[in-house]
């Protein structure tokens, strides 16, 4: 008679269904693996529409200058999202607030030095047309970016989806925000913060979302 002892049947079962796994990169090495992609992302506004000669003389502080600390930001964001994604590593309130403050600043000081550069308004009978433009367009631009941050966030299997995917999406926002700037010719301030701004909260809500659900559909009902 064999002297092993006997295995509970649950035991089996888990055996049965382990297999091997990727380890995870750490943060910082994901972000660098997007960061390509966010550079792109900030500069298709411009590729796409055309840059704004006005601003020229004032490049590349106002221009390419200012996009480069939105992408800096944005990346920062990004490992924020991928820091709190893993398990046990949660970014602290004051973080999460620092993070929220730092963005509105930072594009509201850039919406004002470039209006007071070179103010420009909305021509008469385009007002909602451009406003709509400027909502739409950066958060299509920046969606795919938002969805490939936040599905690599997923992996980690956060325990606070939402705000895994909202810093992934804020993160898609800032970076898209940062190129649609530069190819925007209404420098009004009102302008940036109501249209660019909607367009910023836009992927933000559509990462947290997306993790949320996402992350639901993991987890069979009851469990």
């Amino acid at each position: 008679m064999s002297n092993e002892p006997m295995r509970p049947p649950y035991r089996n079962h888990i055996l049965a269904t382990l297999v091997p796994v990727r380890p995870l990169r750490p943060p910082a090495q994901r972000v660098w693996l997007l960061m390509p992609l966010g550079i792109l992302l900030a500069a298709t506004g411009p590729i796409l529409s055309g840059g704004r000669g006005d601003l020229q003389s004032y490049a590349p502080l106002l221009t390419w200058g200012a996009a480069a600390l939105q992408c800096a930001l944005g990346m920062w964001l990004l490992a924020l999202g991928f820091r709190e994604a893993v398990p046990g590593r949660h970014v602290s309130t004051r973080a999460l607030a620092a993070a929220a403050m730092l963005t509105a600043t930072m594009v509201v000081t850039i919406a004002l030095l470039t209006n007071a550069a070179s103010p420009t308004v909305t021509p008469v009978g385009r007002e909602w047309r451009d406003w709509i433009e400027c909502v739409v367009w950066p958060a299509a631009l920046g969606a795919p970016f938002m969805i490939a941050a936040t599905v690599m966030a997923l992996r980690a299997f956060p325990t606070r989806p939402a705000i895994a995917g909202g810093l992934c999406g804020l993160s898609a926002g800032v970076l898209s925000e940062a190129g649609w700037r530069l190819s925007c010719w209404i420098s009004d301030p009102l302008h940036i913060v109501e249209s660019h701004g909607l367009a910023l909260l836009t992927l933000t809500a559509g990462g947290a979302l997306l993790a949320v659900v996402s992350d639901a559909r993991r987890w069979p009902a009851g469990e």
